[in-house]
């Protein structure tokens, strides 16, 4: 039970602390302002703009998802500088548990700030068209879901890498572990290793179930990607209960 309230107290403090920065809403005010913007693209897009809207919110949320998840590494990285993770750990707190604890932080900070913006869409999609299709909604939930997987990797490589480099390595894996389908025919530089995030990508979901929407899909998704998290995060633990904290 104590072990329980510490990874509360350290996912507290984590999603707490990128809450309550104003930079995120303006961030998503921007957000909102590009996909609002697309309505304009009705010439340019030959008529496609409500079709240029949904690709926009997408490709935008994604991108919001992919750098919350980043923002671990820089948030690790500053604890290790600052001394404030070896004096949480000095105590009765465990390692595994103080990663444990980022990881849920930050993963309820990507969802908060993921579901943010796709209410927002819905908002801007059905007062510029109509009522927002069912598909748009699976769309948006399942890159609220990849925010886990992908935090769990960026503490892995907080753990292992130095911060600046932990922060790019990270950004290059995710991209490609969004491009599995693309790399699978590549052997030399794709062997399996790599997540496969594009799970998470709404054409994905429409390839796997035929005959619309498939809310099984959505919860095989999501657990793959919590189980995925769990093995991540222990194979961090791992590597973080071998290195010495100066």
């Amino acid at each position: 039970m104590k072990g329980m309230n510490e990874i509360a107290a350290i996912a507290g403090g984590t999603w707490n602390r990128i809450l309550r920065m104003r930079v995120v809403y303006v961030l998503i005010a921007c957000v909102l302002a590009l996909i609002g913007s697309a309505y304009r693209y009705d010439v340019l897009s030959l008529g496609q703009h409500k079709a240029l809207m949904v690709d926009v919110s997408l490709l935008l949320n994604t991108i919001a998802a992919i750098l919350v998840a980043i923002s671990i590494t820089f948030e690790i990285s500053r604890e290790f500088r600052e001394g404030v993770a070896t004096t949480l750990l000095s105590k009765s707190l465990g390692r595994t548990q103080y990663l444990i604890g980022k990881l849920i932080g930050i993963s309820i900070a990507g969802i908060v700030i993921t579901g943010l913006i796709a209410v927002g869409f819905g908002l801007i999609f059905s007062s510029a068209f109509d009522k927002i299709g069912q598909e748009m909604i699976v769309g948006h939930l399942l890159i609220m879901a990849s925010v886990i997987p992908m935090s769990a990797l960026a503490i892995l490589f907080a753990v292992l890498l130095p911060e600046s480099v932990a922060a790019i390595v990270t950004a290059i894996v995710i991209w490609f572990a969004h491009s599995t389908t693309a790399l699978t025919n590549i052997k030399i530089v794709y062997g399996g290793i790599l997540p496969d995030l594009n799970l998470f990508n709404l054409k994905a979901e429409a390839a796997y179930s035929s005959g619309g929407i498939s809310w099984v899909y959505m919860v095989l998704v999501l657990a793959w990607g919590i189980v995925y998290s769990v093995f991540t995060t222990s194979l961090a633990g791992i590597i973080f209960g071998n290195k010495d904290l100066k």
